[in-house]
């Protein structure tokens, strides 16, 4: 059943660089990866960009190889081939999907 909980939060503190990652008109999701997790080698007909808030992640492309943590941020271009695992502790990160992404800099 749906229901609607009334409250009184208007605002919700975000870091400007995920704002930025949000696109005209779409969303970002959140993803939470437990240590382990593997995302098997894919692509996605769209550009993706990644933000890592927390932890590491495996991260593997066609052409290279990269442990990335958080701060780092992840450009691939529509139908690259990567897959990534999270290494221990697990990483969260930011995935912005909405062609064309835009390529930011910190």
């Amino acid at each position: 059943m749906t229901q609607i909980i009334a409250g009184t939060r208007t605002e919700f503190a975000i870091d400007p660089a995920i704002l930025d990652l949000l696109p005209v008109q779409g969303s970002v999701e959140l993803q939470h990866d437990s240590a382990g997790k593997v995302h098997h080698f894919h692509t996605h007909p769209v550009d993706e960009i990644l933000m890592i808030l927390s932890g590491r992640l495996n991260f593997v492309w066609d052409g290279g190889q990269r442990i990335v943590s958080a701060g780092d941020t992840i450009f691939l271009p529509a139908g690259t081939r990567h897959q990534s695992e999270a290494l221990e502790g697990g990483a969260v990160y930011v995935i912005a999907t909405q062609p064309p992404a835009k390529s930011i800099s910190n």
